[in-house]
């Protein structure tokens, strides 16, 4: 997950990002039911989704899913937005079973202009029956850019135009590198991220180096207790990604799944839905009603 001279339009936006991420603490909250709860990924290269989107989306109702995760495009696609026809048929599918759809995006950060635009497709997309997106996540892990200090500034800028669009009546999510493991993306800047999101989804991808449900419950609890320390905020509502499915076993999302109910995690998935077992599903029924509960506790 061709380069343009930007410099005027990212120093202008980069000036502004601090009244923006001002705004963030006075801005109308927006209903951040879409990340409550047990949901699920969909991407541009899951077949099924894409080719027969009712029988898709219906088996994931009969998981208890809450919210779809559905990939709109990334840095490297020709399309802003995959697939118009058969994404309108998924939003509509899933509405129809009170299913939330989120949109998210993967930027590169190469080209801050190509990266705005398919964002705005996806924020501002609207099928003709009427659907639209209830959420939009952005996906922040692409390391084309290899200078960390440039990649900041354009993720900032990216994530504070979006913030101004969605202005306050649209929720959105950052999907963050994993904070336990990752050292691709150093003095990761979460503080000015979160001013940005209303909610942090870590791709807390366990499977690359643990093994054992354990391991894996203290993977997603040390995952938590990071992204509080260093946004500052114990408060902040976190929907944790576990993964990757196709590697891990019954057990271990057995112990994800109870670490994002014991710390508390406003919602959980695995990635993706496409190699998820019934068995994984069986675990991961489990933490539905028990996330249900502990949302209804704060």
């Amino acid at each position: 997950m061709p380069a343009r001279s930007l410099t005027g339009m990212l120093v202008a936006l980069s000036a502004a990002a601090p009244a923006v991420a001002d705004a963030a603490a006075t801005r109308g909250d927006p209903s951040l039911a879409p990340y409550h709860g047990l949901a699920a990924w969909v991407d541009i290269y899951d077949a099924e989704p894409w080719q027969r989107p009712e029988p898709a989306v219906r088996r994931l109702a009969r998981k208890d899913v809450r919210t779809l995760f559905v990939q709109t495009s990334n840095y490297r696609q020709r399309r802003a937005v995959y697939r118009r026809a058969m994404l309108a048929r998924i939003l509509a599918s899933a509405h129809r079973r009170k299913i939330k759809v989120i949109a998210w995006y993967l930027p590169g950060f190469r080209d801050p202009r190509r990266d705005w635009r398919r964002v705005r497709a996806a924020v501002t997309y609207r099928s003709a029956a009427g659907h639209r997106f209830d959420g939009f996540a952005l996906d922040i892990e692409a390391t084309a850019v290899r200078d960390i200090a440039t990649r900041n500034r354009r993720m900032l800028a990216l994530s504070s135009r979006l913030r101004g669009l969605a202005d306050g009546r649209y929720p959105l999510g950052a999907i963050i590198p994993d904070p336990v493991t990752q050292r691709y993306w150093p003095r990761f800047p979460y503080k000015q991220v979160r001013a940005r999101y209303d909610v942090i989804l870590p791709m807390s991808y366990w499977t690359g180096h643990a093994r054992g449900e354990r391991p894996a419950y203290r993977h997603i609890r040390d995952a938590l207790r990071i992204i509080r320390a260093r946004t500052g905020d114990r408060s902040v509502p976190v929907h944790v990604i576990g993964g990757i499915a196709s590697r891990a076993s019954n057990a271990e999302v057995r112990g994800f799944a109870r670490a994002a109910t014991a710390f508390s995690a406003t919602g959980a998935s695995l990635y993706d839905a496409a190699i998820t077992t019934a068995g994984q599903w069986n675990e991961l029924s489990r933490i539905a009603g028990l996330l249900d509960q502990a949302l209804e506790g704060r």
